[in-house]
Formats: structure tokens, sequence, C-alpha cells
């Protein structure tokens, strides 16, 4: 048998691996007023064609909080169903996770930070064995939801991806998340957009985000080059895994990254139809950074 100590740090993986792979590393929930303002921004006319010299060699999509905003709409909601089934409960209801506490448990990493964080909440019933079989089954509640089409691809993602593909620039997502759920969300894109798209998902990479790694397999496995390529992300480990493969990176928030620095981005947007971005504009972002990369 597993001696009790093994059984207890791999249920801690379990978890973790659970969690990480729906979750950006690290989060804040600093007044969003610190970024700049895109409300004022008026939307471009988009051009349909890239009408540059030099054309991109790809643009990179992270998957969750920028083709979906699926932390919120989704994860929390499926962790919420699973929470249910499981009938634990909480003060004789049953567990039931908000918005805001759920951004909480996005920032818990290992079994004694989950469990400051239950108790916090009152959640008296959670134990390391309950979460990872809860977690377990969120997992499939979710990708049901995402193969299901309930979660709504974010505004402005299809008519970019429609833009460069009518322009013949490479894509890829690369994603933490499980190649599984990766798959089924680029799914939603539609059948022509999915097949334009190469996929790069956890577990092809040992180190997460922000480490570079991924975006660095994303360079060799495409054969380009960083500097003349633009990564998409919603959060700052994102962003700091782009800028460290020598990218230049737009943000696009999210509902639980609106309140991060995003300072080294070279362009941020509450999503990829406000303001003044389009294929045109993101074209041009390499150009902006000659001689940085250098």
């Amino acid at each position: 048998q597993t001696p009790p100590t093994m059984l207890r740090s791999l249920l801690v993986l379990s978890l973790a691996s659970s969690v990480a792979a729906f979750a950006p590393s690290s989060l804040s929930f600093r007044s969003s007023s610190a970024l700049p303002s895109t409300s004022s921004i008026r939307p471009a006319v988009r051009t349909g064609v890239l009408n540059t010299q030099a054309k991109l060699a790809a643009i990179i999509f992270a998957c969750d909080g920028v083709l979906v905003d699926s932390e919120r709409d989704g994860h929390r909601v499926a962790l919420n169903e699973a929470m249910k089934e499981s009938g634990i409960k909480k003060g004789g209801k049953l567990l039931e996770c908000s918005v805001e506490e759920y951004g909480k448990l996005l920032k818990a990493r290992g079994e004694k930070s989950l469990m400051t964080v239950w108790k916090e909440m009152g959640w008296d019933g959670m134990d390391m064995d309950s979460a990872v079989k809860i977690y377990d089954r969120k997992n499939e509640i979710f990708q049901k939801m995402v193969k299901d089409g309930v979660l709504p691809i974010r505004p402005g993602v299809t008519q970019l991806i429609d833009e460069a593909i009518e322009a013949g620039i490479p894509l890829a997502v690369a994603s933490s998340n499980t190649q599984k759920n990766v798959e089924s969300i680029v799914a939603e894109l539609g059948q022509v957009r999915a097949s334009k798209m190469q996929i790069f998902a956890g577990g092809r990479v040992v180190n997460r985000k922000p480490s570079p790694d991924i975006y660095n397999l994303c360079k060799g496995t495409m054969g380009f080059d960083g500097s003349n390529a633009v990564v998409i992300e919603d959060d700052r480990d994102g962003l700091a895994a782009a800028k460290a493969a020598g990218m230049a990176c737009v943000i696009t928030k999210s509902t639980y990254t609106a309140g991060e620095d995003f300072k080294e981005a070279d362009a941020v947007f509450d999503d990829l139809k406000s303001g003044s971005l389009d294929l045109e504009a993101i074209s041009k972002m390499p150009l902006s950074m000659a001689g940085l990369n250098a």
C-alpha cells in the first residue's frame, strides 16, 4: 500500500494540477483605474486585409481568459455544480462559491493555503480527499460545458482570427490548460478557424508561465522569429512569458485579471473588439520593438 505521507503528497499534487490547469498563478485585485483607460478610444474600422510591408510571423493566443472568459462563467460554475453533487454543506446549506471566493481559490497554492481559504469561507466539511474528487468532477462538468457551447467566445476574437487567416498569418493557441480542454474551446471557434490554429497545451513543457517555455516551443515548432510575432494574453504571468520569449504582447483583461499590472504590455484593452485594435495595429507592434530584443 502507498504510505500515508506519500498518499497525502499525491493528493496535494493532484489537486494542485487540477487547479493550476485553469488558474493564473498569481492574481491581484487592485483597482483597474491604474490601467490605461480604453473607454474613450473609438473602435477602429476593420481593414480585413493586412496592409503593411512586413507580414507577421505569427499571432499566438492564450486560451482561458482570451478566447473565453472561462474562470468566472465556466470553471466557477462547474465547481459549484460539482460541490452540489458532493453534498458538502456550509451552515446546513450546500456549498457554493461566489465570484469573490473563487478569486481567492485561484490564488491558493498547496494544501496549507487551500485549507486556510476553506476555513475563511466556512467550508468546514472540505478536506483534501473530497477536494480531489470534486475537482476531478468539476473538470468533467467544464468539458461538457465547453462541448455544449455554453461558454461564449470573447468579443473580437473570431474577427481577428478571420483577418489573420485572410492575410495568411500563422495562428496558434498556447495554454497551461489540458490538451482536451483547449481543443474543445478552439473547436467552438468553428471548423475552419480551428483547423488553422496549432495548439500548444499543458504537459508539453515542464515550466508553466511566467516561464517562456511554452512560447519558445511555439517558436521552435512553427519556425518563426519571436521578434516578428505577437502574443495575446489576459494576465501578468502570460505577459511575462511572452516578453521573456522576445515577443510583443497585447493584453485583453478578463474578470480576475483586470487589476493586474500590465505596464510592460504593448497594448491593454478590455477585449479584442475595443479601442483601436485591429490586425493592422497588431502587425505594427513587433516593428515598434525594433532593437529591444537585440
